[in-house]
């Protein structure tokens, strides 16, 4: 579904994504590890455009330009960020529908002539936002503010906001972070129940190696910018150059 060939993100010398090839094919999770400093959320970044870079980017076989954000939003990359990204004034469910808003109809030609058209889509827009909040387990909250949400809620309100927009491939950076044991058990039923009921392919950053072992049907590890291995987790934790990656890593994320 979702295939990078080649990915380069340079910052004056610095080259944080150094040529990095990855794909995530329909049904799979993937995970995305390496130590600190070695370009996994820059890789994201680039993949959805926020940051320039070369290579090539495929959306189910169709080329996706990369820089531009909103060419990755059409092409169906959805992203939820390492810190939540939700407006704390606004209502669970206002904040899942400002995530699926519709520009199509609006106006004063969507307020007159394709006003049954705007309210049939309205329509679906609440009713795939109630779906979503209840697909997290928030179904009891959609009248809430954001703000008075647990900080695990609030990623879980993430979530819901990127997949009532029905993505192709959904990309997470660090959803476990901030959550004790059980909440990251709970958030890998979730993005697993995501997964198979929504049918769409995951990246996923993550540190906490049980999440990813029971979680993912393969890891990409990345160390200064670059695929040093690639493969089932119980495979790749025994790779040499991974563990000499971790060794004593202490560099700053990139």
């Amino acid at each position: 579904m979702l295939s990078a060939d080649g990915i380069e993100v340079h910052f004056g010398a610095v080259r944080a994504v150094d040529g990095v090839s990855l794909e995530v094919g329909d049904g799979e999770i993937v995970g995305l590890v390496g130590p600190n400093g070695s370009g996994k959320t820059t890789f994201l970044n680039a993949v959805c455009g926020v940051v320039p870079a070369r290579g090539r980017l495929e959306v189910a076989g169709h080329p996706v330009r990369l820089g531009a954000p909103r060419a990755a939003a059409r092409a169906g990359i959805g992203r939820v960020f390492q810190a939540p990204q939700t407006f704390e004034a606004l209502s669970c469910i206002e904040n899942v529908l400002l995530a699926s808003a519709d520009p199509r109809a609006r106006g004063l030609l969507g307020a007159t002539v394709l006003r049954p058209l705007m309210w049939s889509r309205e329509q679906r827009r609440w009713l795939e936002a109630h779906e979503a909040l209840a697909l997290v387990g928030l179904e009891g909250a959609t009248a809430t503010p954001a703000h008075m949400l647990t900080y695990g809620e609030r990623r879980l309100l993430d979530v819901a906001r990127a997949i009532v927009s029905a993505p192709r491939v959904l990309l997470l950076d660090e959803p476990s972070a901030g959550l004790n044991d059980s909440e990251t058990a709970a958030l890998g039923d979730l993005l697993t129940r995501v997964h198979e009921e929504r049918e769409v392919p995951i990246l996923v950053i993550e540190h906490k190696i049980d999440f990813l072992d029971r979680l993912c049907d393969r890891v990409v590890v990345l160390d200064v910018g670059r695929v040093i291995a690639s493969g089932p987790p119980d495979e790749v934790w025994r790779d040499e150059r991974v563990m000499s990656a971790y060794l004593g890593a202490t560099r700053a994320e990139g």
